[in-house]
């Protein structure tokens, strides 16, 4: 969680966008960063040995577990994939993945429009105070249910944009971390879905490369892929003794 923010508020006059995807051997619920957090059991967490911790960016909780595949993309200030529209900013991100998706064999794509986003959010489900519970402008829907969520966080050097992709969506799994019943779990097995319902076959790896693929064809950039360095490693060890990401190893 931390390691993203430390490479933006790093970034130097001369950085380019760096991009990376990771997946975690051990369970967390990674909480957004909301005025005030919605409730979890922490009975069946510490009984699942799954961990809560935190991200700089917006959004309700999520699952991290082995299952979702997350990209970061830190983009240097005035940049023109980072903009000065804090929504618009999304958009060519979720188009992207979007175009990725259909390569993937995912048929009825779509990226939600800013329109669609707020009537939604007029109606919320019974899961709306997840992170796919919900939606926001320029995720991404495929045969009308969530299969991308984005978040976003600005510092003063640039912009961080996230998206986490279910490879597999456990809604039973996150409605009992959450203390929810089983109305929760299936609300959000209606809303969202995992690749392998959509798209199956398409693995980690087919799926990042469809991704950079697309970025690549849409923007004509190219994301320089990014790894932990030395001092990274160090500083990621450090926090886990002290800021509640102990057990959530993050492989790149």
């Amino acid at each position: 969680m931390a390691r993203p923010i430390g490479l933006l508020q790093s970034l130097d006059a001369d950085a380019v966008p760096i991009h990376s995807w990771s997946t975690v051997s051990t369970p967390g619920l990674v909480l957004g960063r909301l005025a005030a957090d919605p409730p979890i059991d922490r009975g069946v967490i510490a009984e699942e040995g799954v961990t809560v911790v935190r991200r700089s960016s917006g959004g309700g909780p999520v699952l991290w577990d082995r299952d979702l595949l997350a990209l970061d993309v830190v983009l240097p200030r005035g940049h023109r994939l980072a903009g000065d529209d804090v929504v618009e900013a999304y958009r060519w991100l979720g188009e992207a993945i979007a175009d990725a998706l259909r390569a993937l064999g995912a048929r009825d794509v779509a990226v939600i429009g800013v329109a669609e986003a707020r009537a939604a959010r007029a109606r919320p489900g019974a899961a709306a105070d997840a992170c796919f519970g919900g939606l926001s402008p320029y995720e991404v829907l495929a045969g009308g249910r969530k299969v991308v969520g984005l978040s976003q966080a600005r510092r003063k050097p640039g912009a961080l944009l996230q998206a986490g992709i279910p490879l597999r969506l456990d809604a039973r799994r996150l409605a009992r971390l959450m203390g929810r019943d089983a109305a929760f779990a299936a609300s959000l097995a209606a809303t969202a879905a995992g690749l392998d319902e959509v798209a199956p076959g398409a693995g980690a790896a087919q799926t990042i490369a469809a991704v950079d693929a697309a970025v690549r064809a849409r923007v004509g950039v190219d994301l320089r892929g990014d790894t932990l360095r030395a001092h990274e490693t160090v500083a990621v060890t450090a926090a886990a003794a002290t800021d509640r990401v102990g057990g959530i190893r993050v492989s790149e």
